[in-house]
């Protein structure tokens, strides 16, 4: 380590962006502690991804999921809300080579999806991109691709009017949102192909719907999701 680098590690140290404690030479973004604390989200339902304890799931019987199947890597608990939430609002993109390392590693295990033809990041409207600077979707959607050497097609959806955000929302409220928000770019020939969306959390399935809604009218053969985080 030379002089700068020693220089800023006093002064600025790293901290854990789950619990704020120093973090130690060879940890990343969080301390020990609270990456042993996450473990991969097995047991769910083959459908929603939620958590399932019994053989009929409790998600699926009060909604009507429109894509093939979805899995998150872990449950949306307080480390991987701070560690999205540094990621989307603070602009630490770095995070997403973090967070595609965790998907490879998540995805090599279980093998939740059939074959893979486009790997797709959930869009965000210009306006919102534009604001935000960047599409945390795009960055972990392109780490997993390079990971899994899975085509990347970031623009084959496109979201075409504004959205508020989902964040406050409800399930209806969320549904009505997004109906309708999106549009598939035609210039791609994605008939009878298999669709992986990606993007940060999994809370109701409103986005993920609606986008497979457009893209099973396009005749594709399988839309599959896939989150960091899944919420309840």
């Amino acid at each position: 380590m030379n002089l700068l680098q020693t220089f800023w590690g006093l002064f600025f140290p790293k901290i854990c962006l789950s619990c704020d404690e120093r973090l130690s030479e060879n940890e990343q973004f969080i301390c020990s502690s609270c990456f042993n604390s996450l473990s991969f989200l097995e047991d769910i339902c083959p459908i929603c991804g939620a958590p399932e304890t019994t053989e009929n799931c409790n998600v699926c019987k009060t909604n009507e999921f429109l894509f093939d199947k979805a899995c998150s890597v872990f449950m949306f608990n307080k480390v991987v809300q701070n560690i999205i939430h540094e990621f989307k609002y603070n602009e630490m993109t770095r995070i997403a080579k973090f967070m595609g390392a965790l998907s490879q590693e998540y995805l090599e295990r279980f093998q939740p999806f059939d074959h893979i033809d486009y790997i797709v990041p959930v869009p965000l409207h210009k306006v919102k991109k534009r604001s935000r600077g960047f599409n945390q979707a795009e960055y972990i959607a392109r780490e997993i691709s390079k990971n899994m050497n899975w085509k990347y097609l970031p623009m084959l959806i496109k979201r075409k009017r504004f959205t508020e955000t989902q964040t406050k929302l409800n399930k209806e409220q969320r549904k009505k949102n997004v109906s309708l928000a999106f549009k598939i770019n035609l210039k791609y020939e994605i008939k009878g192909k298999n669709i992986l969306l990606v993007d940060d959390v999994f809370t109701t399935g409103a986005t993920a719907n609606s986008i497979a809604v457009a893209l099973k009218e396009m005749q594709v053969n399988k839309v599959y999701v896939f989150t960091i985080g899944r919420a309840l």
